[in-house]
């Protein structure tokens, strides 16, 4: 009777984790790194060999990890021959891994590689003649 106790206790104990499935952690709220306001500050790249700077307020996408959107405002006026991405507008976005590297998704619309510091973030499509997108805070 007493080991019938023990192993009674044992069970109850293992039974028993410090896990609280009633009180789910909520997941990191800036994942991406993205989560805040951003600004187009250079294209470089393509066929034609474009290298446009933008003053900061410009281009600007802000981006909200949580709802996995960027709302972009587009006030570039000066040249619409220009590849500036997309216009004024809020569109979804993702990051996905593909052959180890990261890449951008906006709007069902692959952007490229992406890399990002604190201050700056790149997507580069120019692996495939394409263009290289600066972005600073």
């Amino acid at each position: 009777m007493k080991h019938f106790i023990y192993i009674v206790f044992l069970f109850a104990m293992i039974g028993c984790s410090g896990d609280d499935d009633g009180n789910p952690v909520d997941p990191a709220p800036n994942p991406s790194g993205l989560t805040g306001i951003w600004n187009l500050v250079n294209i470089t790249g393509g066929f034609a060999g474009v290298n446009e700077n933008f003053e900061k307020g410009i281009i600007v996408w802000d981006f909200d990890d949580t709802k996995k959107r960027v709302e972009v405002t587009n006030n570039n006026a000066a040249s619409s021959s220009i590849e500036d991405l997309f216009p004024t507008g809020t569109y979804t976005f993702s990051i996905v891994t593909i052959d180890g590297n990261k890449e951008l998704i906006v709007n069902d619309r692959n952007l490229g590689n992406f890399e990002i510091t604190t201050d700056e973030f790149i997507i580069d499509e120019q692996f495939k003649d394409g263009f290289r997108y600066t972005f600073q805070r």
